[in-house]
C-alpha cells in the first residue's frame, strides 16, 4: 500500500499545479488511486479554480457498500468558501459496477441545478468502479448532465 500512497500523492501535487481536467487518464489515475482502498461508497468534489487547477480535493461524505448520501448544500457551501469556478464530482461503486443508479442521476441533477444558480460549471460526475480492471463512467459523456 505504500506504493499506492506514493503514486497518490504524485498525482495530487500534479493535480495541483495543472489544469485538472488536461487528461482524461490523468483524472480517473487519480480518483482510482483514492478509491482504491476503500470498502464503501465515498463521494468527494474537486473543488477547481478558473484554470481548472485543483483547488482541493474535499470528501463530502462515506457512506454503505452501496448508497453514500449527499447533502447538495455541503456542496455548495465548499465550493462558495473556496471560491470555486468549477467541480467535478466523483463516487466509487465498490461493486465494481460503475453504471450509475437512478438516484445518483437525480442527486446530480440537484448539485447541476444548484451550480448553474450560483454560476460555477459542474464539469462531470464520474463514478469509478473496479473489476479486474479500473473502470470509470463519466455523466458528461454519456449526455446525463442536462447542458
Amino acid at each position: 500500500m505504500a506504493t499506492i500512497d506514493a503514486a497518490r500523492d504524485i498525482l495530487r501535487k500534479h493535480a495541483r499545479a495543472t489544469a485538472v481536467l488536461q487528461s482524461w487518464t490523468m483524472l480517473t489515475d487519480y480518483l482510482a488511486l483514492n478509491a482504491v482502498r476503500e470498502r464503501v461508497e465515498v463521494f468527494r468534489v474537486l473543488l477547481l479554480d478558473r484554470k481548472n487547477k485543483l483547488i482541493r480535493d474535499r470528501i463530502m461524505s462515506r457512506g454503505s457498500i452501496a448508497h453514500v448520501p449527499v447533502y447538495v448544500s455541503e456542496v455548495m457551501r465548499s465550493a462558495l468558501v473556496l471560491d470555486a469556478s468549477a467541480l467535478i464530482l466523483c463516487h466509487n461503486h465498490p461493486s465494481g459496477d460503475p453504471q450509475p443508479s437512478q438516484a445518483d442521476i437525480d442527486m446530480t441533477r440537484k448539485i447541476v441545478d444548484a451550480c448553474r444558480v450560483m454560476d460555477i460549471t459542474v464539469h462531470d460526475h464520474l463514478i469509478v468502479g473496479f473489476g479486474r480492471e479500473q473502470a470509470a463512467f463519466s455523466m458528461r459523456a454519456a449526455g446525463m448532465l442536462g447542458d
